[in-house]
């Protein structure tokens, strides 16, 4: 008896070493296939979800990213002009929808925020001006002016860009670091003509800021002055005021006269011929005047405006000219052509070249 009892108690423990054993096999057998099998399946699925996710992600950066440069309205300006509120600020188009470009409906506080910057260039522009600092001051003032000053901050800007604009751009003075001009020696075969050509200005103009009395007359290894051109103008129908741009910086400013109801069209004109004294011709057809009669409407220069954009498109009749009026200058005179000062005209016709220079004409 006692024998048997000792007998089943070994079987059993040899039962349960067996059952320990096998399920010690199956555990270590399902290890082995999982690390052989499963695994690497469920590392790829992973890593197809990472994969995806990431993908994801970048494409919500992405369009974040493209959502940010849509909400930039496109640049109409030509001028190295300008950033948010320095050189090369980014402005809207003229008539576009800002809902087409990606911009709030709302500008206004937009608007607020340039109108803040704007002050702030304006005081440092004129503190810069008064200290001497002639290429920051005219830097300042002149994004402040593209942003949008107050009436009397922008009579303030016109007046302080006009004499930066005697002491940097209209004598023979060079200033330290005005990216604008330059020195030039003048080389064996260089007429005054070839230079002012090069640099996209004149020759009177060249002449008159280097003080030579002869255009036919300069020398190999002559220095002079050089502006690197072209001046541009741009006319504001409202005040009558024609700005003078070099490049896309105002340098100065005149009065006009421009034409009775609306004749004068609005939009973006090429210079075309320069004449001094002119005939008259009549548009509307009458006696022909000739140059240098005191009854001769258009004075003493033509400057021949022809349409590239705009209501402009396709004319060439129009013109900037002098006038026998001069009460008529502020005012909607003219049969169309833009008038000015006899004097101011003069000098006008030394800063425009032609096929070079733009003359922008705003709408009423």
């Amino acid at each position: 008896m006692a024998r048997r009892k000792r007998n089943s108690a070994r079987g059993n423990r040899n039962r349960d070493n067996r059952v320990w054993i096998a399920g010690f096999v199956v555990t270590a057998l399902g290890v082995w296939v999982y690390a052989q099998f499963l695994s690497p399946v469920l590392e790829d699925g992973s890593k197809a979800s990472d994969a995806k996710t990431s993908t994801v992600d970048e494409t919500k950066v992405a369009s974040a990213e493209s959502t940010a440069r849509s909400s930039v309205p496109k640049l109409t300006s030509v001028r190295p002009e300008v950033s948010d509120g320095g050189a090369g600020r980014h402005v809207a188009e003229k008539g576009a929808n800002p809902a087409q470009q990606g911009l709030p409906e709302n500008t206004s506080q937009r608007d607020s925020e340039d109108r803040a910057k704007a002050q702030a260039l304006f005081a440092a522009g004129m503190q810069a001006s008064t200290k001497g600092d002639l290429i920051k001051a005219r830097n300042h003032l002149n994004d402040a002016f593209r942003l949008g000053l107050s009436r009397d901050e922008m009579i303030e800007a016109r007046a302080a860009l006009t004499r930066i604009g005697n002491d940097t751009i209209f004598g023979p003075t060079i200033v330290e670091g005005d990216p604008f001009v330059s020195r030039y020696t003048i080389q064996s075969g260089d007429s005054l003509g070839k230079v002012a050509t090069k640099y996209a200005i004149t020759d009177d103009f060249l002449a008159a800021i280097n003080g030579i009395a002869d255009k036919n007359r300069i020398r190999a290894g002559q220095n002079i002055k050089v502006v690197h051109g072209p001046f541009n103008a741009k006319i504001d129908p409202a005040t009558f005021i024609m700005d003078i741009y070099l490049q896309d910086t105002l340098v100065r400013n005149y009065k006009v006269g421009l034409g009775e109801h609306g004749s004068t069209p609005p939009g973006r004109w090429q210079v075309g011929d320069k004449i001094v004294n002119p005939t008259y011709h009549p548009p509307r057809g009458g006696k022909i005047i000739l140059a240098d009669d005191p009854e001769n409407p258009l004075g003493e220069r033509w400057i021949q405006l022809k349409g590239i954009a705009g209501k402009a498109v396709g004319q060439t009749s129009y013109g900037i000219h002098g006038t026998i009026e001069p009460d008529s200058i502020g005012r909607n005179k003219s049969m169309g052509c833009v008038r000015m000062h006899n004097e101011d005209v003069a000098e006008v016709f030394t800063y425009l070249a032609t096929d070079k220079s733009v003359v922008d004409i705003g709408e009423e």
